[in-house]
C-alpha cells in the first residue's frame, strides 16, 4: 500500500470505529430496556440481565455496520475535501478509482463482517439468548415466588415467602393449600428447598408445622415436623418445544425449510426468502459506499454544495434499503428470489459506472443524450 493509501484509510477508519461505537451503544440500550422483566417477572440478578442484552448486539451490528461505513466514507471525504486536499489530488492526476481503491479495502472487510454476523453469529447468540429466556420462565422458583409477597401459585394455592436465597431456598415460608375443600391445608415452615426429582419437583419443608381443621368439630390440628415434602411438580411452567424464528435460523436451514413442520411449511417462501436476504447482506455496504463516493467525489468538483450532495446520498441509502425489503416481501410471496438481489445490484452498476466510467460514456446515458 503506498503511503496515499494508508492516509485515506486512516481517515476513514477512526470514524467507521466511532460511528460503529457509538450507534450501536444507543440502539444496544433502548433494546436493553425490553429485558428488564427477566429481572422484575422473575428474579433474575443483574449479571444475567447484562448477558442477556449482550446477546443483542450481533444483531444490531448486521443492521448497523454499512450505515456506519457510509457515514465513515462521507465524513472522510467531507473532511479531504474541507482541507481541498481532493483538489490537490485530482489537480495532481490522482483518479477517482485511485482515491476509492483504499476505501474497498474498508468495504470488503465490513462486507465480511456483515456476512459472517448475519450467517452465523446472529443466529448463535439468539439461541443462546432464546433458550436462557425459556429457562428462566420455566423456572418454578423465580416464575412463582417472590419475597415478601402473597402469590397465587395455582387455584387454590397461596404460597408466601419471607427471604429468597441463591440455590432454590427460602426462609419463613407459609402455604395455604385449599385446592381440595374437604381437606384444607395451612404449612408454616422456617426453611425450605426446592429439589428437583425424577417425579418432578419437591419442595422440602424444615422445622414447622401443619394446621388443618376439623371438617365437623371445627377444631384445628396441629402436626409439627422436622422434615415434609411437598409434591408442586403439577405447578412447574411447561416450557414446550422451541419454535425458531427467522433470526434464529442458519443459512441452510433458511435455504432448506423442514417441510415435517408446519411452521416450515406454511412459511417456507418467506424463509428462503430470509436466507438470499443474508446472503445480499454484504452487498449493501458496497452499495452504499459506491452512492456515498458518487456522492463527494462524482460528477463536476465543486468545494461548494457538500450538503445536498450529503443529503442526496443519505435519502437514496435510505431508498435503497426499503426497496431491499419490498423485494424481499414480494420474493416471500411469489417466490422469484432474483428480486432479493436486484436493489443492491442496480445501486452497485449505476453508481460505479456513473463514477469511473469516461466522461464520454456517461454524457450518452445522459437525459436528453443523442
Amino acid at each position: 500500500m503506498s503511503s496515499l493509501d494508508k492516509y485515506i484509510l486512516r481517515q476513514c477508519l477512526t470514524p467507521l470505529v466511532l460511528i460503529l461505537v457509538v450507534t450501536t451503544a444507543i440502539v444496544w440500550m433502548t433494546q436493553a430496556l425490553q429485558r428488564v422483566d427477566i429481572i422484575i417477572e422473575h428474579g433474575q440478578g443483574l449479571g444475567i440481565f447484562i448477558y442477556l442484552s449482550l446477546l443483542i448486539i450481533p444483531s444490531l451490528l448486521a443492521v448497523i455496520i454499512p450505515f456506519a461505513l457510509f457515514g465513515a466514507v462521507v465524513y472522510a471525504l467531507h473532511r479531504l475535501h474541507s482541507d481541498s486536499e481532493i483538489a490537490v489530488m485530482f489537480a495532481a492526476g490522482v483518479s477517482r478509482l485511485r482515491i476509492a481503491a483504499p476505501l474497498m479495502i474498508i468495504t470488503a472487510m465490513a462486507a465480511a463482517a456483515t456476512f459472517y454476523v448475519n450467517v452465523d453469529l446472529m443466529p448463535r447468540t439468539y439461541r443462546v439468548m432464546k433458550q436462557m429466556v425459556a429457562d428462566i420462565r420455566a423456572d418454578l422458583a423465580s416464575s412463582l415466588l417472590r419475597s415478601g409477597e402473597f402469590i397465587n401459585a395455582a387455584d387454590g394455592l397461596t404460597i408466601y415467602v419471607d427471604e429468597i436465597r441463591p440455590g432454590n431456598q427460602f426462609v419463613g415460608l407459609l402455604i395455604n393449600d385449599y385446592r381440595n375443600p374437604k381437606d384444607r391445608k395451612t404449612y408454616f415452615a422456617q426453611r425450605a428447598i426446592l429439589r428437583e426429582t425424577d417425579a418432578g419437583p419437591v419442595l422440602l419443608l424444615k422445622n414447622g408445622n401443619i394446621q388443618t381443621v376439623a371438617q365437623y368439630t371445627g377444631a384445628v390440628d396441629i402436626i409439627q415436623y422436622q422434615d415434609w415434602a411437598i409434591d408442586i411438580s403439577s405447578l412447574k411452567p411447561d416450557a414446550g418445544e422451541l419454535q425458531l424464528e427467522m433470526t434464529e435460523r442458519y443459512l441452510g436451514e433458511l435455504l432448506n425449510p423442514d417441510m415435517t413442520k408446519i411452521y416450515d411449511r406454511q412459511n417456507a417462501a418467506k424463509l428462503i426468502a430470509e436466507g438470499h436476504a443474508r446472503i445480499t447482506s454484504p452487498l449493501y455496504a458496497f452499495a452504499y459506499v459506491f452512492i456515498g463516493l458518487y456522492a463527494m467525489i462524482g460528477g463536476s468538483y465543486s468545494r461548494r454544495g457538500d450538503f445536498l450532495r450529503v443529503a442526496f446520498a443519505g435519502a437514496a441509502i435510505f431508498l435503497l434499503r426499503v426497496a431491499g425489503f419490498l423485494a424481499q416481501g414480494f420474493a416471500g410471496s411469489s417466490g422469484e428470489m432474483w428480486l432479493i438481489y436486484a436493489p443492491p445490484l442496480a445501486a452497485i452498476g449505476s453508481s460505479a459506472f456513473l463514477l469511473f466510467a469516461p466522461p464520454t460514456r456517461r454524457r450518452l446515458f445522459a437525459p436528453g443524450a443523442a
